[in-house]
């Protein structure tokens, strides 16, 4: 039988127990030699964590169950997201058939591999595809999302639904079959790998947000859809490598004006600042971190003063 062979990519930073977790539940989940219809291989980087959480991570590829299939790769920088996943692709087998980038802070329900490999193969113009996302309370959680366009931010995205809901599925809704959607979470990035490689792989000039709408985006471009698969399923636990603060909301704005710079004109990105500015500006009684992020999105989001020139914060 010709197994569909897929590389699992995991980013790692200052969390190592969440690796084991995750690598744990892939093995466990994962059909097993006898009737599993993959060959995964799990490529985990190591996104310059501490020397203490990279020291107890290494014995992860001695895992006995895990056979040869756990690689562990050392980044002597903090790649991001993008970055750091694409460092894991340069360590994948160049024959692979889809890419799965999985957050670490993440563990399996079903055989989710498995799931998402046989949607792909029946259906030939996906290009990326996610599994339902669960809470660690088993709460079910929204998976995927909408590209921000003018109409949506302006007359919001219930009117927009309403004027066409095959573009805009309802989020909130639960789906018992697969569901074409404009992007998946990137929690869980099922990727065929040969439209992967067509793009170029992830934008690394987004270091920690919006990635999966550009990915999902730059796919669109060149015929491939994403899909929500909801009989695969999966637990996220939620922000474990990253704690939010002042930067952090800056670099969302970063990422999210850099996606407009690539896609929209010159005038949809003046709209889209000065809707961000007012949105921001109006909470500012709530809490002055609203205030400063009005003035940076007014001044241009300067992708100059990007974390990844700083440091100091991993995933």
């Amino acid at each position: 039988m010709n197994l569909r062979k897929v590389s699992i990519i995991l980013i790692n930073y200052n969390s190592h127990q969440f690796t084991y977790d995750c690598v744990d539940s892939i093995i466990e989940k994962t059909a097993s030699l006898d009737g599993k219809t993959i060959d995964y291989a799990i490529i985990i980087v190591d996104n310059n964590s501490s020397p203490n959480d990279y020291e107890a991570l290494k014995p992860i590829t001695n895992l006995r169950q895990a056979g040869p299939r756990v690689q562990l790769i050392r980044s002597r920088i903090n790649l991001g997201f993008s970055g750091g996943n694409m460092l894991g692709v340069q360590f994948a087998d160049p024959s692979t058939d889809y890419y799965y980038f999985l957050n670490n802070d993440c563990v399996l329900r079903t055989d989710v591999c498995s799931q998402l490999a046989a949607f792909m193969d029946a259906t030939p113009d996906a290009g990326l595809c996610g599994a339902q996302m669960f809470a660690g309370d088993g709460s079910r959680q929204v998976t995927f999302g909408y590209l921000p366009t003018l109409g949506s931010k302006i007359l919001g995205h219930g009117f927009v639904r309403m004027l066409n809901p095959a573009l805009y599925p309802n989020v909130r809704q639960v789906y018992t079959e697969p569901v074409r959607v404009p992007f998946v979470m990137g929690s869980t990035l099922f990727v065929r790998a040969s439209a992967f490689n067509v793009i170029g792989g992830f934008d690394v000039a987004h270091f920690l947000y919006v990635e999966e709408e550009d990915l999902a985006k730059q796919l669109l471009l060149t015929g491939f859809y994403a899909y929500l698969v909801p009989q695969a399923e999966y637990v996220h636990f939620t922000g474990q490598s990253t704690t939010r603060n002042y930067d952090i909301e800056k670099e969302y704005y970063i990422s999210l004006f850099h996606y407009f710079r690539k896609y929209h004109s010159w005038i949809e990105r003046a709209l889209f600042r000065a809707y961000y500015f007012i949105k921001n500006g109006r909470k500012v009684r709530r809490n002055p971190i609203y205030g400063r992020l009005a003035w940076f999105i007014g001044r241009g989001s300067p992708m100059r003063e990007s974390l990844r020139y700083r440091q100091t914060i991993g995933l």
